[in-house]
């Protein structure tokens, strides 16, 4: 368990610093121009979504132990950090090469990704467990996650936005590099039980919505989450809160990581998502304050709410991927969730390029600011509609069920 944590926590800073950073780092770092950063953004995630699928669906009857995915996240980690800190060195490249760099490093980077990605969210799948004891990892797996952001949002941030250098930044790209490598070696030497087991004898069923329902409401979550997200160090820059908004969205999403989990005996699916509507709206109100308050509850309901629905999709996901071909589900889920996220990059590099975001991010009545108010709202619909769709599921499973009957001469007296 805890070496699988901290490999998950150090790869989750990779993909932290690649959806909260490289967006700004472009733009403001490298200094070109927001078409030129969309362009770059957009192209490596459809690159990544696509090589996810195709390595997905190719391991699929070929990773059936969890040995087999430990090693191959083992294999791909130093390409992955290598490929990293290549990116991060953009700045030290002349101007008019710097376009070129960052495109070619940066592709690589999203496409050595998948091998550590989609190996490593494989496991939850191939471990002998019952559903309840994968969406407890998947929560535990999820508070890793949690602070892995607030340490980019914390640590890293801070050194890009306020320019502390390059050296210092590639010290901390380093520092990153280093534990990916160690914690995905660390890992793929350790022997469990559960490493030989076929997750098919664990599985208890999918009992959930369809798959395509899940995928639907990832592409909408995720969609939303990447609007916000990378926006995320352009408010922090020139709305006049500071970092607030990136730690408080990271310390949201810890606690509401820990809140889920504790309460998941408690709440049913579809309670889960109504809160997480309600949360994503107080999120909404916050955004439309424009003040450190308004950034703390912001920050704070958009980071436990996508949380707490998070956690719902990849619980479903995965208990559908446990009865069989785990890395077809998961490339296929990690696919959308990418293409998704460059659908959203793209737009955003439209709407910044044609409005004067470094003045108006700190008017909430402004294109940029108005396109975070809406991705919260669309993220928070989506739940709703979710919620419907697993109470609908469960009514169904219920009037299905038949009733047991009781032979007249079997009447007790």
């Amino acid at each position: 368990m805890i070496p699988y944590l901290v490999a998950h926590f150090a790869k989750s800073q990779l993909w932290h610093a690649s959806t909260l950073l490289f967006a700004f780092f472009l733009t403001e770092a490298c200094r070109l121009n927001v078409d030129a950063m969309g362009g770059i953004m957009a192209g490596s995630l459809v690159l990544n979504g696509v090589v996810d699928a195709t390595l997905g669906l190719r391991w699929r009857t070929r990773v059936v132990r969890m040995a087999d995915a430990l090693r191959l996240q083992a294999w791909g980690a130093p390409l992955t950090s290598l490929f990293f800190l290549l990116f991060c060195m953009a700045p030290l490249i002349q101007a008019e090469y710097r376009l070129v760099w960052a495109l070619m490093t940066l592709l690589c980077f999203r496409a050595s990704y998948s091998f550590i990605d989609v190996s490593q969210n494989a496991v939850v799948a191939l471990g002998a467990m019952t559903d309840d004891a994968r969406c407890a990892l998947l929560a535990r797996r999820n508070i890793a996650s949690g602070l892995a952001a607030l340490a980019v949002g914390g640590l890293a941030a801070p050194l890009l936005i306020n320019g502390r250098g390059v050296v210092v930044w590639l010290a901390w790209a380093g520092f990153v590099s280093m534990l990916v490598c160690g914690s995905a070696w660390w890992l793929a030497c350790m022997k469990t039980r559960a490493g030989e087991a076929s997750s098919a004898i664990a599985s208890e069923g999918p009992r959930t919505v369809p798959f395509v329902a899940l995928l639907v409401a990832l592409a909408v979550m995720m969609t939303g989450t990447a609007t916000f997200r990378t926006l995320e160090p352009y408010y922090a820059a020139f709305a006049g809160n500071g970092t607030g908004l990136l730690l408080w969205a990271a310390i949201g999403g810890l606690a509401g990581q820990m809140l889920w989990f504790a309460g998941r005996h408690r709440l049913t699916m579809a309670g889960v998502l109504v809160i997480v509507a309600l949360l994503l709206g107080l999120a909404a109100i916050g955004l439309l304050q424009a003040t450190s308050l308004g950034a703390v509850v912001a920050g704070a309901g958009f980071g436990m709410g996508t949380g707490g629905l998070w956690l719902v999709l990849w619980s479903a996901m995965m208990n559908r991927a446990a009865t069989g071909q785990p890395t077809g589900y998961v490339g296929i889920f990690t696919c959308v969730s990418k293409c998704a996220q460059a659908t959203a990059v793209l737009f955003l590099s439209r709407v910044l390029s044609t409005s004067r975001y470094r003045d108006t991010l700190a008017d909430p009545w402004s294109a940029p600011s108005m396109l975070m108010i809406g991705a919260v709202g669309a993220i928070g619909a989506t739940s709703l509609a979710l919620a419907y769709a697993f109470n609908r599921t469960a009514y169904d499973e219920k009037r299905a069920t038949p009733r047991p009957t009781v032979r007249p001469d079997r009447v007790p007296s």
